[in-house]
């Protein structure tokens, strides 16, 4: 049986799109952990240290990749949607809070998501 791959996604590409759909799972399931079960909730999957990190990671590694690919591919979308979950964050943070912050995590996380996606069909549809 013989596999043929169109689209050569790097290892750390892989790892940067699981790390949005993590953060997206997360943020989902934060208020219902923490609601159901407040140890968990309060101690681990809402820890502010390890969020920061979580996302200054993810951030960081999709805008090195996606600049990395925007120099051989041209398309803009997958930056846009990169600054876009910044936004989101940004308004969290500024405006909305915690509040809403699984409602804006999650969008983040999508978009950065998103972003991968994006990136990975411009990547395919070129000859980079």
């Amino acid at each position: 049986m013989h596999h043929s791959h169109s689209h050569n996604e790097t290892p750390i590409e892989k790892v940067g799109f699981y790390l949005s759909v993590i953060c997206a799972i997360h943020c989902i399931a934060t208020p219902v952990v923490m609601t159901v079960l407040p140890y968990l909730g309060s101690s681990l999957f809402h820890n502010h240290s390890w969020e920061i990190w979580f996302i200054g990671a993810s951030v960081a590694l999709a805008g090195a990749l996606l600049i990395a690919d925007y120099r051989k591919h041209h398309s803009i979308v997958p930056l846009t949607l990169l600054l876009g979950s910044l936004v989101v964050k940004g308004i969290e943070l500024l405006w909305t809070g915690e509040q809403y912050e699984f409602l804006t995590g999650f969008v983040g996380a999508i978009l950065i998501a998103s972003a991968y996606y994006v990136n990975w069909k411009a990547k395919a549809s070129c000859s980079c």
